[in-house]
């Protein structure tokens, strides 16, 4: 899974060294800028989780950072924790004014920090996840309305151009009513993809073998796989213990993802598919490829409605994927993996009653 980043930003270098080697003890990615100009320039280039920034600073002081932080649409909902060694209560209004979420007076009690960097984050991902449901509540609204409104009119096109087509002899006008019946045809599969999208809003959990369900999964795909020669590898662990699934719904993420790997890999390619327990209750489930990866700038949309790298398709596998995982209490993340495609991961929690 991908490290959570921290861009520690401050003139001082002890002070770097000092907090970037706690943050690294704590487990998080980091990187420095030493001046407000390199601050703003980093924020953007290395897009982190959270930003630590100190206040007195050469070329532009850390309220002014801040100020244009939370002014840009790229970096406004970096969580920022001010440290300076001011600790007055007006410098501290101030950096809230500014948009700071957290300020933090030098010398900093470092396991404080580590309590107020986690404390952040957690409510960062909350926020996210909250964001997100309400995002694929509006899209479900959505989607239903325009599948509804586009439906039957499809169906008339359709049927007309093919009734047409049966009397017409003329080979540009054969042409132009093949493209039209295409055309439909694959606003038809859209509309297919959205009802698949509708049918996965509720998930019934029973108890399951998640090793079954990915072989019943990997078997459904296996000649679509064994059409581009790619070769499906299983790595799965020994006796997992029962999950709360939804069967159905479930093997749908499993082969939307698979589908999107069998894409992404070149004829020959390989997909392993592993199953192993993970810290906190949680069993992981991941898809590996070895495919050309995913641009950094696609992995931040990646389960977005409608957003595909692909030429043809609706763009919903991954959004239909994410929804049935968060219906499972599930997280799910996506990372390019070095020199060899990417990796989807799932956790879902291990839980022995339905009750639960």
């Amino acid at each position: 899974m991908r490290k959570i980043k921290v861009l520690v930003v401050d003139d001082d270098e002890r002070n770097v060294e000092l907090l970037t080697a706690k943050l690294g003890v704590d487990g998080y990615e980091t990187d420095t800028a030493y001046d407000g100009l390199e601050a703003l320039k980093k924020a953007e280039s290395y897009n982190p989780d959270l930003i630590l920034l100190d206040i007195m600073m050469p070329k532009v002081d850390g309220y002014e950072v801040c100020r244009r932080l939370k002014a840009s649409e790229k970096t406004k909902y970096i969580p920022v924790i001010m440290l300076t060694a001011k600790g007055e209560v007006e410098d501290k209004v101030l950096g809230l004014d500014v948009g700071a979420e957290d300020y933090i007076s030098k010398p900093c009690n470092l396991a404080e920090l580590s309590a107020r960097v986690r404390s952040l984050l957690h409510m960062r991902m909350l926020q996210t996840k909250l964001a997100e449901m309400e995002k694929l509540a509006a899209l479900g609204q959505l989607v239903d309305g325009v599948a509804h409104e586009i439906r039957n009119p499809l169906m008339s096109i359709g049927g007309l151009a093919r009734r047409i087509k049966e009397k017409v002899t003329d080979e540009q006008l054969q042409g132009h009513l093949n493209l039209i019946t295409h055309e439909v045809e694959r606003l038809e599969r859209m509309i297919a993809r959205i009802d698949e999208y509708k049918k996965a809003q509720v998930s019934v959990l029973k108890q399951e073998d998640i090793n079954e369900v990915v072989k019943e999964s990997v078997a459904e795909i296996k000649n679509v796989a064994e059409a581009k020669a790619v070769d499906i590898k299983l790595s799965l662990m020994q006796d997992p213990p029962v999950l709360l699934i939804d069967k159905a719904n479930f093997k749908k993420a499993i082969l939307n993802i698979l589908q999107n790997s069998v894409d992404a890999v070149k004829q020959g390619g390989i997909i392993e598919v592993t199953t192993m327990p993970s810290e906190g209750g949680y069993i992981e489930l991941a898809f590996s490829d070895t495919g050309g990866g995913i641009k950094e700038e696609d992995l931040k949309n990646i389960f977005n409605p409608f957003h595909t790298t692909k030429i043809t398709g609706a763009g919903l596998g991954l959004t239909i994927a994410y929804k049935i995982i968060q219906d499972h209490k599930g997280d799910i993340a996506v990372e390019n993996t070095a020199g060899k495609g990417a990796t989807v991961s799932i956790k879902l929690p291990v839980k022995l009653k339905v009750e639960e």
